[in-house]
Parts: structure tokens; sequence; C-alpha cells
């Protein structure tokens, strides 16, 4: 059995079938839904709005104009109920296809990018879905924060939330061996996306954490082209387990961080 690790699968669901065994252990840091692919503009938005609403929209938010590039959304949303209805559809049968890839026990944060109602609707058995919490896996305390608090970049998903929540989550979460979360720490280096151009920020508080209870190791994502894709602070391993849709990488825990 291996426990492998990976984040921000953006629709990659037959790659993320093959690289999982049966007797494995999934943990998976959340972004399963491909709603634009900011290289290429595929994905459900590309499916619903036209290729000039979608350009639009990401130059507004490229250029940190979020909140007119929010407006135009819901009003072109809003306008059609043939969009929305179609929205709602790829987002369904995504989800759908999602956990039906998943052929080995896993445990799951959500991210900014996922409805986490609907994700424990699709859920199987095999599945469990953690906002906050613990999880004991091959001898070793797993902590989990699912989500990213409110932040430059952050535009309304159903995975965002208050930072008084998230700090909470975090203050909440007491002594692991492991951490897993989707949001970043605040470190430089794995805060700034080198092709986006642009510091993600990161949690203050996951930093916090880290420094005082030392896990081993924190697994996260969010970040998909990080100056830094592993570094030490202290006695942890900080570890971006990489945009699974581009690289198709898989982490076997526990990662050796020199």
């Amino acid at each position: 059995m291996a426990i492998k690790i990976i984040s921000d699968v953006h629709g990659e669901y037959g790659a993320l079938a093959d690289r999982l065994e049966p007797d494995d252990t999934a943990v998976l840091l959340g972004d399963y839904l491909n709603l634009i692919d900011f290289r290429t503009l595929e994905g459900i938005l590309s499916e619903v709005f036209s290729s000039e609403e979608v350009a639009h929209a990401l130059a507004l938010l490229a250029g940190g104009d979020r909140e007119n590039a929010k407006r135009q959304i819901r009003e072109v949303v809003g306008n059609s109920p043939e969009k929305q209805a179609r929205m709602g559809e790829l987002i369904h049968g995504a989800y759908s296809d999602f956990f039906a890839s998943i052929p080995c026990r896993c445990y799951m944060l959500y991210g900014n990018t996922d409805n986490p109602a609907l994700m424990r609707h699709y859920a199987g058995d095999n599945v469990t879905i953690i906002e906050s919490g613990t999880e004991e896996l091959d001898g070793q305390v797993f902590g989990f924060i699912s989500g990213t608090p409110h932040g430059p970049w952050t535009i309304g998903l159903p995975g965002e939330m208050e930072v008084e929540k998230f700090e909470a989550f975090v203050a909440s979460l007491g002594p692991v061996d492991v951490l897993c979360t989707h949001y970043p720490p605040a470190v430089d280096d794995l805060t700034w996306d080198v092709e986006a151009g642009r510091d993600e920020a990161g949690s203050h508080a996951l930093l916090g954490y880290v420094d005082t209870f030392k896990p081993s190791h924190h697994y996260f994502g969010h970040v998909h082209n990080p100056r830094a894709t592993a570094l030490r602070r202290g006695e942890t391993c900080l570890v971006n387990v990489g945009y699974f849709r581009r690289g198709k990488t898989v982490v076997v825990h526990p990662v050796d961080c020199k």
C-alpha cells in the first residue's frame, strides 16, 4: 500500500485512475473541476460562454479588476437560464466522472473551485470528505483543512471562505504528524506563481501552525507554478504536490525533503 497525495486534478480523471491502485490510499487536496484552463481556455466555462466572453473575463482578472469580471460573469449567466442549466449539467457530470475514477480508499479536501455540497452528493463509500479534522493513516495522524481564505485573487467560488473561518480550522486542529491543505503557507517561494506572475499570498496561520507543532510534512497545492516545489522550514518539509492536470504528478508519502 502506498499513500499517494495529489492536488489540482482539474478534470484529468482518466489519468487519476491510471495512477491509483486498489490497495493505495489516496489523499486528494482539492480543485477537481476544470472550470477553465488558463493556458488553453479549455474547460466548463468555455463550453458555456463564447471564447470572447471567457478571454475578456480572464483579462480583467489578470489585470486585477476582479469585481468587474465577477459582475460581467453574473450578468451573462443571470440573464440566461439556458446557460445556468448548462453549467449545472456540466458540473454534475464532471463530479460523477471524478468520483467514478477513484479505485481505492480516499481522503479528500475541497479546494476553492470545488462545490462541497455536490462533492458529498456524489462521493462513494470509499471516499471521506474532510472540511477540517484528522485521520490516522498507516500509523500517522494526518490533519486536513479544506478550502481557501478570501485573499487578493478570490472571486466568490464555493470553496472560498472568510479568513476567520479558515484560521479557526487551523487553530482547532491540534498537533498532527502530517498536515494536508489545499492552500499554501505564507512562504514567498511557495506562493508566487511564475507563469501567472502573481502572489497567491498564502496563510500566515498555516505557517504559524507549522512553526508551533512541527509536523514532519505539510502537503498542499493551489499554486500551479511556484518558484519552489519543496523546501524545509525547521523540522517540516513543505511540499507543493503539483498541478496534476499538467504534470500528472503523484507524490508518495513520505517525501525526502533535503
